[in-house]
């Protein structure tokens, strides 16, 4: 409750916002190139046990060896659909697609949860915070979608240089906000990058599961925003 809390933070990815073209239409599109026609819902089955069996891989990415924890995602999603294609014939294509689609800030939309969750927070005394693995792309779609106005602090990895899970940005947006670990919560969309670390940093991780893609983690876990209702009085 809020008269427990002093700051609630969020992820930007995945957690208030998502792009507008689905990762498995790429990949349909790219594949297509490649001689194999398959259907969006196997491919974004296949997507989500990547997502699944990788999470804590990609954990530890630390930005330089981001290419090779890709290309062994690729391998798996290939896998998962029975594709014998090798990744290196299609990663670069996928990449080039997924970077395009992704630096532009246009194709970035915010969850129907988002805004309202924000606003109410607004009406409440509580610190509201941003911790992100991003680049400068997460400040022009706050700008865009107007959500910057909503945040107190807003901590991206680029500019901080340190990445989650690693303790030291958690840390770094407490000292920024001047508030005690365990008087904040963190809400995050990947069990070993943000429930892993704000937990590792004293905070209150909830893992937010909108595709209930992890329903054996042993973590805190809603399936959308409107779930922190029972946390937070609005």
């Amino acid at each position: 409750m809020t008269e427990e809390l002093d700051g609630i933070f969020f992820d930007f990815g995945g957690t208030l916002v998502d792009t507008t073209v689905p990762r498995e239409q790429i990949w349909s599109e790219v594949l297509l190139t490649h001689g194999h026609e398959v259907g969006r819902a196997a491919i974004a089955e296949a997507l989500r046990a990547a997502d699944r069996d990788l999470d804590e891989r990609f954990a530890s990415i630390q930005g330089n060896d981001e290419r090779h924890f890709w290309l062994g995602y690729d391998k798996a999603v290939l896998t998962n659909l029975g594709i014998g294609l090798r990744a290196e014939d299609v990663v670069r294509d996928l990449s080039d697609s997924m970077g395009r689609m992704v630096m532009d800030d246009g194709n970035w939309m915010d969850f129907a949860d988002a805004k309202p969750m924000l606003s109410g927070l607004g009406r409440v005394d509580v610190h509201v915070g941003l911790i992100s693995n991003a680049t400068d792309l997460a400040r022009r779609v706050l700008r865009r979608l107007d959500l910057e106005k909503y945040f107190d602090t807003v901590v991206i990895s680029s500019e901080v240089g340190h990445r989650k899970p690693s303790k030291e940005i958690f840390d770094f947006a407490l000292e920024e906000s001047r508030i005690a670990s365990s008087r904040a919560i963190y809400i995050g969309d990947k069990p070993a990058v943000d429930v892993v670390g704000a937990a590792n940093a004293g905070m209150n991780a909830v893992l937010i599961d909108r595709g209930d893609l992890f329903p054996d983690s042993d973590c805190l876990r809603i399936k959308d925003l409107d779930s922190l209702k029972a946390f937070v009085r609005l």
